[in-house]
């Protein structure tokens, strides 16, 4: 039995690291960019290719035309002896083939010349091509005799088929070479040390010629193994040759020519055409060179291009690399593809390991969610050295032999499971399994970041280097540098020692890299110079010597605490400081500034001190986050994205793991709706009713948190001694690492703790999306009852709903068989048996189609509801004709992506979107995987994560690829099929050592036909894959049908030997000797392979007999290697060879379909808690219910009963077909997809408030918000709220506008007296306001409160003004707006009524002219305010003086828009006047506490009536009035002291004297009353009556009765006072 576990990996490991350690020992295939192609007649192959031959065979030369001349016989019989041996070869294998017809192809022809360093081309349009490639050696005629007979010794009478044999047996049957497949050394002694020729080309877009390194990093070495790999060109001589190589061609053609033309002919040729001299320049040397270029691929396409068909350098590099493609694409550079050695490995080990340790133990506390997966490292267990082991073998296996997961997974299970304890008799041992998939593939990426590592510290050990070669760097700094970077664990500590390192040595750095640049590129740059050399320059280091420890000793502080005591000294700061002045400082404070900074610079940049403040910020950093102005006013719904962490309070950094929350959060910071600031406080306690003072707060947060930081420094580098120097010391080094902590370190480290955050999010997000795709596709294709194991169904698909019908019907119908080939489609309109016009006209040929191609299974999609009732027809349709086939729903995800894709319209050129859609849809079904895989990139189109559009999309996209990685290496992929079949072979680039160059490269080796493999070994023999490739890729790569019955298994070549030992045993046969095995030759393993074959097809139970567990036993002990784990992954494939591990197929369950038909989710967008209110369209009426349709298509009934609150008869009384409506969601009907729904008001009403909660619910924000700073936002921001909401508020009324205040009064400024808008109000939604024209440039402002609103956007049932109550805006305008127009209208009737911008006494100064412009500002009404008081004082003074008694007048008020003022002048002589002002109602005047009065009669004579008695009628006197109200007279002066008793007795006087006037004052004022009633004809007097009854006083009447009663007393009252009435 052979080696098992041996692979060859030590030799290989040695040749890929020499290989990938020298720059320059590139290995890679020939490029495309270097050749032409060249049209040839078919006549003239023949010799074009003897031609070619004898060009490749050159080993390069130099030829001119005198070069031509003087060797052309030579050269002449060269070639005749050349073509001699071609013609002999021909012949040779012209002989073998007429014995046999299969004797010797050109896949023979190929393999021959590739085993005896021979070049190989086949005659095709390539061969130009070809032409331009690289060189082939030619050797002397003894060694083309020896390639001959060695060709002669190989083409034997066998056939091809037992030479075939022949090199299987050689190449896999070998004991001592690990089956003959892994091993190079032997291969190559059988062929005399002779490495590989040119390879087979891919053709089509790439031609891929794999040679040398190409076909094999590890094979391709001569045969004195000097561990570098056979470079393929020579970068100096290759393009000169290239170059000279067409021209010398060209030459030999022409001078052949010569011999058959005579001197006629030639002379006639020189007639048409010339001597040639014109181009004689052409010939010489270097203008032929320079004339002959040939053009890359890159001066012909566009990069992009280039990039896009994988056509570039790094492309042709991946393809002959023999490293996993996937393992390239993620390496940075050359260091990422080196083997790492065991020191490294152990190294990477123990960093893998406190990694892992210190995620684990920071997360300890925190209970895993299974919604996120398999919880990481379950079985981590650091003190076990079984768990140790198997991260140690998984990295070696990751990193020397780059073997991909899923190959680990499989076949190396035995590294991370092992036994647990002794099996019992009959049992197998019980196992524990250390490591999942998902574990393995977070060691991959923990391998990828340690390499980066590396590398990091290569380069930072290189720059150490090259200083000590300079002699610039002191053997302290060299040794405190190199234990550093030994000791370093994370890139920012090396970015630190290389920080310090620059900062020291800067100008030494510049200079030796300006030095080893060519001096044709040295361009002269400032001086850069560092913290330390600047305080060299400058004095300064003096002072930092001085100042007792070093920055550096304070860091081994920091490690070792103690371990350096600051020198104690009697020199102070500022005598150091002292010594400085001179030359640099000009006094003894700048010197000493200076030095506090750079000690502090010093301080900053110490690795030691980074590291103690890195790891105590990382221990307890905590995050703050307050919403900025944009924040406070776009952040109030609890739906919206960054709500949940609007104010987070003290949230420690450890916590966001496991949540991409720190994504939405930076974007959120982004968008200038947030703030987030780190801390090491907790402290931090803002002002929630001033959010101006968070920026002083933040402010102070960052001074405590750097305080704390230093407080853990400060013991550190104080000293002991008391005296004043020591003293000044200490608190020159405190300032200093208070100022270093403040500006330098904890920015830098706040800035790292961001990205940290960053990447740890886009893990998770990462990770959730593939978790999301890989449940997508880790299914079984649908099978019916009947169906075998591994059978792939036909699929039928029935699709409607969404598809335009205009020129076709509205269903589509395809067929397709189980390769996914569309064999049939037709449309129809109907599936219904029991249609209005009879049988739908799609049943019969659906039926029909079913029967035809034996169809499995029936998917039913679509985009809309309709589809579920074609669902049901195709159900009963099934039913009825008894068609044994599955029926399901299906989703269209992929359809719907991939329908409108340019490879689907390729491949279906003539179909319609429609047919493609539900082509996608089988195939989705059929095969998942590759369903998904064909949309590339648009992948993340998917809905997978919330936050997948927050994070890079093809970083994400690499990660999400994983998925396809994990299910078609566990499912495994038939290689012929695919590569017959294009729309499959999307999933090869994901088995494991394949990607989508590689997988190029395999597609175009083989084919349908004779090109399909035979075999795995041909993958080998073909040279289709590399060694490395091959063992990562092979046992995923099913060959059927097969020379050997194990490859169409997933066992693995390496385990073949393993199963053919289980068959025998199980068969209970016994081994045959290697004598016999000799005799049959490569027969052997062919035999044995055929009781494996036996055994699977009779009896694979005869397995369960075996006892594997000692079968393991003994394998350890005599190969020393644990095989338990696969030979029981080889029972199991042996006895299950087509079994799928993937879940058997479940039909979409109702809230799927739910989502698939309508998009909506259950529990999210909808749900029936009673919260959930969504807007809908009336679609349908009947007298008791009614129908309405949400926007996403699902339908909802609602009742009569759900309609209204009040009683109504039918429900057309309330609603009508396209009517839009808001309704409650009551309940949600799965089995029907309907929804029951409620749009009474009072139910809306009720789910809204239940939204609008004073504070947040615990379970929709973060653990740690702050409650009380929202609940205070919310009280603050309400009044902001509803001014923002006021603007934006549509009122259906005719009257209504989006005005403010001003808007509104510029609006009505030019319209007439009485007009009025209805507005949005700031006060909130539940307000309106009502702006009025009283007159020009005067506009009264009406609150009004709305009630009964079922929705901030709805309008209120009821309005209330003060105490009055409205139905609606119409008659709040007819009973509340117009009667008061009216009653100053009336006003201005009244002969007392004084306007006094119509005073004809100034209509010399008009208005304009003595008040400016109209600006709307204050200072405009202050001006106005001022001119009507004037006026009005002037008025009164003039009645006043005219009729020797006091005077009085009514206008409107400009301080109170919509009242009037009574102005009151007592007597002539009264300096100043009297105000008062009257409210105007819409039925009455009322003035004071207690006067209502209903018309403006009633109004002047009770205010002469109150003026007789103040107190009782809750007026005070004028003077104390005119106080209260503001308006006291600009007129009165010092003497109005006596005013009041000379004015008192005048008015005494006056009323004696004009007692004979009462009765005729009484009968005037009753006239005017009664002539006002008949003007208004009564009408008024219904319309003014207030809907208030009761609530004014004075009886049922609604007016003031007891002025109404005391007219006559009133009149005579004021007949005898002396007014002017």
């Amino acid at each position: 039995m052979s080696d098992i576990d041996g692979y060859g990996s030590d030799d290989r490991r040695g040749r890929d690291r020499s290989m990938l350690d020298d720059d320059e020992s590139e290995a890679g295939s020939v490029s495309y960019d270097t050749h032409r192609k060249y049209s040839d007649d078919d006549e003239d192959e023949e010799d074009d290719e003897d031609d070619n031959d004898d060009e490749l065979r050159r080993d390069g030369f130099v030829v001119d035309d005198d070069e031509v001349e003087e060797n052309e016989s030579d050269g002449e019989e060269r070639r005749r002896r050349r073509k001699k041996k071609k013609k002999k070869r021909r012949h040779h294998a012209h002989t073998d083939r007429g014995s046999d017809d299969d004797l010797l192809d050109e896949e023979d022809l190929a393999l021959v010349a590739e085993n005896t360093n021979q070049a190989y081309e086949k005659a095709s349009r390539f061969k130009r091509l070809k032409r331009g490639r690289g060189r082939q050696t030619v050797g002397d005629d003894d060694e083309d005799d020896e390639l001959r007979a060695e060709l002669d010794d190989l083409v034997g009478n066998d056939g091809v088929d037992e030479r075939r044999r022949e090199r299987e047996r050689d190449f896999v049957a070998d004991e001592d070479d690990d089956l003959g497949l892994f091993g190079n050394d032997e291969i190559d002694d059988r062929h005399g040390g002779r490495g590989r020729g040119r390879g087979r080309s891919m053709g089509g877009e790439y031609e891929d010629e794999y040679a040398g390194a190409g076909y094999g990093d590890g094979d391709d070495y001569d045969g004195e193994d000097t561990d570098r790999p056979r470079r393929r060109y020579d970068d100096e001589i290759e393009p000169a040759r290239r170059a000279r190589a067409m021209p010398e061609t060209r030459i030999n053609e022409f001078v052949d020519s010569l011999d058959n033309i005579d001197e006629d002919t030639w002379m006639e040729l020189q007639d048409i055409f010339g001597d040639g001299e014109e181009y004689a320049f052409a010939m010489n040397g270097p203008q032929q060179e320079e004339a002959y270029r040939e053009r890359t691929l890159a001066e012909v396409f566009e990069p992009a291009e280039l990039e896009a068909k994988l056509m570039t350098q790094r492309d042709e590099d991946i393809r002959a690399t023999d490293v996993p493609e996937r393992m390239q694409l993620r390496a940075a550079g050359r260091e990422f593809l080196r083997p790492l050695s065991d020191d490294e490995i152990e190294e990477e080990t123990t960093w893998v390991v406190r990694q892992l340790h210190a995620w684990l133990s920071r997360h300890a506390a925190e209970s895993w969610d299974s919604a996120d997966g398999e919880e990481p490292f379950s079985q981590a267990d650091f003190i076990n050295e079984r768990f140790l082991a198997a991260v140690l073998s998984v990295l070696k296996l990751l990193s020397q032999e780059f073997l991909e997961v899923p190959f680990i997974a499989r076949h190396r299970r035995e590294v991370f499971v092992t036994r647990e304890g002794d099996a019992r008799e009959g049992e197998e041992p019980a196992t524990r399994e250390w490591l999942t998939t998902g574990d393995l593939w977070r060691l991959y990426d923990y391998d990828q970041q340690f390499r980066g590592l590396l590398s990091l510290r290569r380069a930072a050990e290189r720059l150490v280097d090259r200083l000590v070669s300079a002699n610039s760097l002191s053997r302290d700094d060299e040794e405190y540098a190199r234990d550093l970077l030994a000791g370093a664990s994370s890139v920012e500590e090396i970015s630190d020692v290389t920080d310090w390192v620059q900062s020291r040595y800067a100008s030494v750095i510049q200079a030796s890299a300006q030095t080893q640049k060519p001096e044709s590129t040295q361009k002269r740059v400032a001086r850069s110079v560092g913290a330390w050399e600047q305080a060299v320059s400058t004095g300064v280091d003096e002072f930092i010597r001085a100042s007792g420890i070093s920055a550096r000793q304070i860091g081994d502080n920091l490690v070792s605490p103690a371990s350096h005591i600051p020198a104690e000294g009697f020199e102070t700061p500022d005598d150091a400081a002292r010594k400085l002045v001179g030359e640099h400082f000009s006094a003894v404070d700048a010197a000493h500034r200076a030095g506090r900074k750079t000690v502090a610079q010093i301080m900053a940049l110490d690795p030691q001190i980074r590291r103690f403040v890195r790891a105590y910020c990382a221990e307890h950093a905590c995050v703050i986050t307050r919403p900025t102005d944009r924040g406070l006013r776009e952040i109030t719904d609890e739906d919206h994205p960054a709500f949940a962490f609007k104010y987070l309070r003290h949230k420690p950094v450890v916590a966001f793991a496991r949540s991409a929350q720190w994504l939405a959060l930076q974007k959120a910071v982004s968008d200038g709706l947030l703030r987030v600031e780190f801390t090491l406080t907790a402290e931090a306690y803002f002002d929630p009713r001033n959010p101006s003072s968070d920026n002083d707060i933040f402010e102070a947060d960052r001074e405590k948190t750097a305080q704390v930081v230093v407080s853990q420094i400060e013991p550190h580098l104080r000293t002991d001694a008391v005296n004043d120097a020591a003293a000044a010391w200490d608190r020159l080094r405190c300032d200093a690492i208070t100022t270093a902590v403040r500006d330098q370190i904890l920015p830098l480290v706040w800035r790292e703790t961001s990205q940290h955050l960053s990447t740890q999010a886009f893990d998770f997000v990462a990770d959730a999306c593939r978790r999301a795709l890989e449940k997508r596709i880790d299914i079984q294709p649908p099978r019916t009852d009947d169906m075998e194991e591994g059978v792939c169904p036909r699929v039928a698909v029935v699709a409607g709903g969404g598809f335009d019908a205009s020129s076709r019907g509205a269903l589509r119908v395809v067929v397709v068989d189980e390769n996914g080939i569309l064999r049939k489609e037709f449309s129809a309109d109907s599936m219904r048996a029991d249609g209005y016009s009879g049988p739908g006209d799609g049943i019969e040929p659906l039926v029909e189609a079913i029967k035809q191609h034996s169809v499995d299974v029936i998917a039913v999609a679509g985009m809309n509801m309709q589809t579920r009732r074609l669902f049901e027809d195709v159900s009963s349709l099934v039913s009825t004709h008894g068609i044994n086939a599955m029926v399901t729903y299906a989703s269209d995800e992929v359809a719907r992506l991939w329908c409108d894709s340019d490879a689907a319209r390729e491949e279906f050129s003539a179909q319609r979107r429609e047919e493609r859609y539900c082509v996608a849809v089988a195939r989705t079904l059929q095969d998942a995987p590759s369903a998904y895989a064909s949309l590339g990139a648009r992948v993340l189109s998917l809905s997978l994560h919330s936050a997948q559009s927050s994070v890079d999309q093809s970083a994400l996209l690499a990660i999400v690829e994983r998925a396809y990685v994990n299910v078609v290496n566990r499912v495994g992929v038939d290689i012929n099929v695919v590569a017959s079949h294009p729309h499959m072979q999307h999933v090869l680039p994901y088995v494991a050592g394949l990607g989508p160059r590689k997988a190029h490269g395999i597609l175009s080796r083989i084919g349908a036909g004779e090109n399909s493999l035979e075999s795995r070994n041909e993958l080998v023999f073909r040279h289709i894959c590399t060694r490395t490739v091959f063992i990562n890729c092979v046992s995923f790569l099913r060959v059927r049908p097969s020379t050997d019955v194990l490859d169409t298994t997933r066992i693995h070549p390496a385990d073949y030997d393993l199963a053919r030992k289980m068959a025998l045993d199980a068969l209970d046969i016994e081994e045959e000797d290697d004598d016999s095995a000799t005799q049959r030759g490569r027969k052997r393993a062919d035999a044995q392979s055929r009781y494996v074959s036996e055994l699977m097809r009779r009896a694979p139970e005869k397995l369960d007999e075996l006892d594997l567990a000692k079968y393991a036993d003994e394998l350890e002990r005599l190969l020393k290697v644990h095989k338990l784990e696969t030979l029981k992954f080889i029972k199991n494939e042996l006895q299950h060879p087509d079994a799928d591990p993937r879940p058997v197929f479940e039909p979409p369950s109702e809230a799927q379909v739910l989502h698939m038909l309508t998009g909506e989710t259950l529990g999210e967008t909808i749900k029936d808690d009673g919260t959930c209110v969504v807007a809908a369209t009336i679609v349908r009426v009947q007298p008791r219910f009614a129908i309405a349709r949400l926007d996403s298509g699902l339908e909802g009934f609602i009742s009569i009963g759900n309609v209204s609150d009040k009683r109504i008869d039918e429900v057309s009384d309330e609603l009508a077909p396209g009517k839009a409506v808001v309704a409650l969601i009551k309940r949600i009907d799965l089995d029907k997809m309907s929804l029951d729904l409620s749009i009474r008001p009072s139910d809306v009403a009720q789910a809204c408030s239940r939204n609008r909660q004073p504070v947040p619910e615990e379970n929709s924000v973060d653990k740690y918000f702050d409650f009380d700073s929202e609940a205070a936002m919310r009280e603050r921001a309400k009044v902001h709220q509803n001014k923002a909401s006021a603007r934006t508020r549509t009122i259906p009324h005719p009257l209504f506008k989006p005005l403010n205040a001003r808007e509104a009064e510029h609006y009505l400024a030019a319209r007439p007296r009485g007009d009025c808008v209805i507005r949005p109000s700031s006060r909130g939604v539940d307000h309106i306001a009502i702006t009025w024209k009283v007159g020009d440039g005067l506009f009264q402002h009406i609150d009004v409160r709305e009630d009964g609103k079922i929705n901030d956007a709805a309008l209120g049932t009821s309005f209330l003004i003060g105490e009055s109550v409205y139905t609606d805006l119409d008659e709040l305008v007819a009973f509340h707006i117009d009667p008061i127009v009216r009653k100053l209208d009336e006003v201005k009737r009244s002969p007392k009524f004084y306007d006094p911008e119509a005073d004809p006494l100034y209509a010399s100064e008009p208005v304009a002219d003595a008040l400016g412009p109209n600006d709307q500002s204050e200072d405009y009404k202050t001006r106005r305010l001022s001119l009507w008081d004037t006026r009005i004082s002037r008025h009164l003074d003039t009645l006043a003086q005219s009729t020797g008694r006091g005077a009085y007048c009514i206008s409107l008020s400009l301080s109170k828009p919509g009242s009037l003022m009574l102005a009151f002048k007592p007597t002539p002589t009264y300096r100043g006047i009297m105000k008062w002002t009257a409210r105007v109602e819409p039925n009455e005047f009322r003035l004071g506490d207690r006067g209502r009065y209903p018309d403006i009669n009633g109004l002047i004579i009770g205010f002469k009536t109150m003026q007789m008695n103040p107190s009782q009628h809750g007026l005070m006197s004028g003077r104390d009035s005119s106080r209260r109200d503001g308006h006291s007279s600009s007129h009165r002066d010092s003497a109005s002291g006596r005013r009041d008793a000379s004015g008192s007795g005048r008015w005494e006087d006056s009323y004696r004297d004009r007692g004979r006037d009462r009765d005729r004052e009484r009968d005037r004022d009753h006239r005017d009353r009664d002539r006002d009633n008949r003007g208004h004809g009564g009408r008024d007097r219904g319309w003014d009556r207030p809907r208030h009854d009761g609530r004014n006083g004075g009886g049922g009447s609604g007016w003031d009765t007891g002025a109404s009663s005391s007219n006559h007393h009133s009149s005579a009252a004021a007949a005898s006072s002396g007014w002017d009435v």
